[in-house]
């Protein structure tokens, strides 16, 4: 008799659950299928009843990871208050809590470079998302910036939460992993202040740095609206 269907997506979603926490505690090339099922406290015969492969399990896992740290960074900014909200989103990114519990964190921090070298499927799976996050910040930033500087000011945000992620499980074991995650957070804070604080400095630069591609021939975008 076979299984109810409810029954097989349940076991489905209890494997991608094992495989996104697995893969981002221990990295995606010491991590089997047999460690993913029994993490799921599955036999690991019925793995390719619902995944073709490894690499198909990886994509569905990197989505349901990202839908995690999105759900830890979810905020419903106020018109009058974009500013506080995209530096809370990069505060609670930029967390001890964050830092220290490797299996719940943002994929694209914890197993980006090994990402790159995966599938086709995969490495669509990991683009998109780095869209749609540069996509949920850029809607954090101000509408009274001109539209550049909000998709600067979006990537520059990003890259500042991904890369003092890094930095501060790099230096871990020195202890001095709290210390660059206080010295990123002052850093980009004040940065962000006075990005604010100042629209009509990004207007001027804009219109410098459009003048300079134009001598140069290099039109600049970043494509992710």
């Amino acid at each position: 008799m076979p299984w109810p269907k409810e029954h097989k997506r349940n076991t489905r979603v209890r494997i991608v659950e094992a495989a996104a926490e697995e893969f981002r505690r221990h990295g995606i090339a010491q991590v089997g299928v047999a460690e993913v099922m029994r993490h799921a406290g599955l036999t690991h015969g019925g793995f390719y009843a619902h995944f073709d492969s490894k690499e198909d399990l990886l994509a569905e896992a990197i989505g349901y990871a990202s839908e995690q740290v999105n759900s830890m960074l979810d905020t419903s900014p106020e018109d009058d208050a974009s500013a506080r909200h995209l530096l809370e989103v990069a505060m609670t990114y930029l967390s001890s809590f964050h830092l220290t519990h490797p299996e719940r964190a943002c994929p694209v921090a914890t197993l980006g470079p090994e990402l790159l070298r995966g599938s086709q499927k995969v490495r669509r799976t990991l683009a998109a998302e780095i869209r749609r996050r540069l996509k949920k910040l850029h809607d954090l930033t101000s509408a009274q910036l001109p539209p550049e500087a909000r998709r600067q000011q979006a990537a520059g945000t990003f890259a500042c939460m991904v890369g003092g992620l890094i930095l501060a499980r790099g230096l871990k074991l020195s202890g001095r992993h709290h210390e660059v995650f206080v010295e990123v957070q002052r850093a980009w804070r004040g940065r962000k202040i006075e990005v604010e604080l100042s629209p009509s400095r990004f207007r001027m630069r804009e219109a410098r740095h459009e003048r300079h591609s134009s001598r140069e021939g290099r039109a600049e975008t970043l494509s992710f609206l």
